[in-house]
Order: C-alpha cells, then sequence, then structure tokens
C-alpha cells in the first residue's frame, strides 16, 4: 500500500491512512485535525478535505495532508509504534518529493499519458453514447426496413 499519493501535483497523505496505520479511530484524527492550534492560511494550506469510500461503500470525509500538515499533526503522536510509522511516513515524502524534484522527463511523459488516457475516456463516452443511440435507430430503421420490404413484396405479387 502506497503510505503518500499525488494529488494535484502534491505528495499528500489521507486521514484514513493515517488513523489505520497510527492504530487510531478516523472521527478521533478528524478532531484532532480540526482542533489544532494553527493559523487558518496554515490549515488551508496542508488540510485539504476530501472523501474515501467505506467498506459498506459510502463516501465519508477525511483530510489529505501534506508533509507539513503530517508533520503537525502526528509528531505529537506517541509510543514504539507511533515512532516506526512517522519514518516511514517522512521516507515516503522525502521519496516522492526526489520523484518529482529529480525526473521532469518522467513526469512530463507522465502527464502527457494521462492527458491521452482521459481524451481517450472523453472518447469512448462520446461513442459509447453514439453508438447507443445508433443502436436505438438501428432496431427502428430494422422494423422500418421489414415493413417496407413486405409492402413491397405485395405490390410485387410476391407472398413471403
Amino acid at each position: 500500500m502506497e503510505l503518500v499519493k499525488l494529488e494535484s501535483g502534491k505528495a499528500v497523505v489521507s486521514s484514513k491512512d493515517i488513523a489505520d496505520k497510527f492504530n487510531k479511530q478516523h472521527r478521533d484524527v478528524l478532531k484532532a485535525i480540526k482542533t489544532l492550534d494553527c493559523s487558518p492560511d496554515f490549515r488551508q494550506r496542508n488540510f485539504t478535505p476530501s472523501l474515501y469510500v467505506s467498506p459498506q461503500n459510502k463516501k465519508l470525509p477525511c483530510f489529505d495532508m501534506t508533509r507539513d500538515g503530517f508533520s503537525f499533526l502526528c509528531m505529537g503522536f506517541t509510543g514504539r509504534e507511533a515512532a516506526s510509522w512517522k519514518e516511514k511516513y517522512i521516507n515516503a515524502f522525502n521519496l516522492m518529493e526526489s520523484v518529482l524534484l529529480g525526473t521532469p522527463a518522467t513526469m512530463k511523459a507522465m502527464n502527457e499519458i494521462v492527458r491521452l488516457i482521459e481524451q481517450d475516456k472523453e472518447l469512448a463516452s462520446l461513442h459509447g453514447s453514439e453508438l447507443a443511440k445508433y443502436r436505438k435507430v438501428k432496431r427502428q430503421n430494422a422494423v422500418a426496413y421489414d415493413k417496407a420490404e413486405k409492402e413491397i413484396q405485395l405490390v410485387l405479387g410476391l407472398k413471403q
């Protein structure tokens, strides 16, 4: 499982993942984030409201946080297990940052691939809806054709 993910060009971690890894209830992590004693500007830059899908397939609130947001929140967590997870997350943030900063050609290629995928999705959606329209029209045309063919057969004096 990825500890840190890329969202809008930034390395972030989900409050849900933090709760799971640090053995905390997610509602407690959300409460801790909401009651952090930080400036509104820091909060806005480092804690982005988001959603995750629960095992019951419900969309529930969470926060995506930057490395600074993670540090501000989690550096207060204590215990051997918490220390181990803090270290893993810090390493994951550092790795993500080095990849983002060190490989602009790779990122450019990746962005181009994402653009092509999105373009293909749009075309597939467009073609999918056009195909659905064609199927409907095709059936109507087939019925009309069959009816016309029968009428022509009668005019020609042929029986079907």
